[in-house]
């Protein structure tokens, strides 16, 4: 209850930065969506990077629990690649340094993933229904990152307005807003990395 009192807070404090990283990352995958399905050149890209993207080292173990059929497993590796590279590692960690870096790889992210999931024919397309709503509801994780770190500089920048002594601590008082966002966070990607393990390797067969 206190975790979704504080998201509550966050998001009326900020909710037109909220609407604009949502419609900017959903805008660019579906834009990349549209666009790789009409040009032979994008599908083929995003069908190399993609294959290339699931045989690096430390995410073919991912491949190969789905590959096994084992849910549990696979379950727990999305889940921890989706909350260490995406949110941490690739979010988070970067705007620490960078101001808004968050909502830039966010939003490349998205138009990344919106090539590799552009269908190529209809049972492509009619294979990708069951996983829409995981990709619509695991970027609500990433665009929560991304407004982190908006959250941060932007304390960070505007110290005096909130009545704080000094830049460091709007950026000690920001890096609190996201650790308040993350058990958020961490629960939307544990729900869509379950769904995501069910459905690829029990749902996704029967449609093919």
């Amino acid at each position: 209850m206190k975790t979704l009192t504080s998201l509550r807070t966050v998001l009326r404090e900020n909710w037109r930065t909220y609407l604009v990283i949502n419609a900017a990352t959903y805008g660019a995958l579906v834009a990349m969506m549209i666009a790789t399905s009409l040009v032979p050149r994008l599908r083929e890209g995003g069908l190399e990077g993609s294959t290339a993207f699931g045989n690096l080292p430390g995410l073919s173990a991912v491949t190969d629990a789905y590959a096994a059929g084992d849910v549990v497993q696979a379950a727990l590796l999305t889940f921890l690649a989706n909350l260490l590279l995406a949110a941490v590692l690739t979010t988070t960690l970067p705007s620490l340094v960078i101001p808004f870096l968050g909502v830039v790889a966010t939003v490349g992210r998205a138009g990344l993933i919106g090539m590799w999931l552009a269908p190529g024919s209809p049972g492509e397309a009619l294979a990708l229904i069951p996983h829409a709503p995981v990709v619509v509801v695991e970027f609500q994780a990433y665009v929560l990152a991304a407004l982190g770190s908006v959250i941060l500089w932007r304390r960070t920048t505007t110290y005096r307005r909130r009545g704080l002594p000094s830049a460091w601590a709007g950026y000690r008082e920001g890096l609190r807003a996201n650790a308040r966002l993350y058990p958020v966070i961490i629960g939307v990607l544990l729900l869509t990395a379950g769904y995501e393990a069910v459905e690829v390797i029990h749902l996704m067969p029967l449609l093919r």
